[in-house]
């Protein structure tokens, strides 16, 4: 998504009939991001089943950007960081388990 979606293509959530997926799959795989030569998609299930993919991907973001900012919170005012530590401190949990663009973005 974002700006990497829009210079690689997106990660595509279909869902639908089957039949109507296997005339439209040439197109979608073509258009989605490609990651090691394989496309970003895949037919998800019937209809409401890419919708519902794709919101349980968003409800997991913002838990995610929901931590990030309390984290952030507490280094900030409980902690006492300066933004400058606390960039440091995001950069250098972006090299290990929390490598994640959240996490790469908020140390920026």
């Amino acid at each position: 998504g974002g700006e990497e979606g829009a210079r690689n293509g997106p990660s595509l959530m279909p869902g639908g009939p089957k039949e109507a997926y296997d005339l439209i799959e040439p197109i979608i795989t073509k258009c989605a991001a490609q990651v090691n030569g394989e496309p970003c998609t895949g037919y998800c299930g019937p209809i409401g089943s890419g919708n519902y993919v794709k919101m349980v991907h968003n409800g997991i973001e913002y838990g995610d950007m929901q931590l990030i900012s309390e984290v952030y919170d507490i280094l900030k005012n409980v902690v006492g960081m300066s933004n400058a530590e606390m960039a440091d401190l995001f950069e250098e949990w972006n090299k290990g388990e929390l490598d994640s663009y959240l996490i790469e973005i908020t140390a920026k």
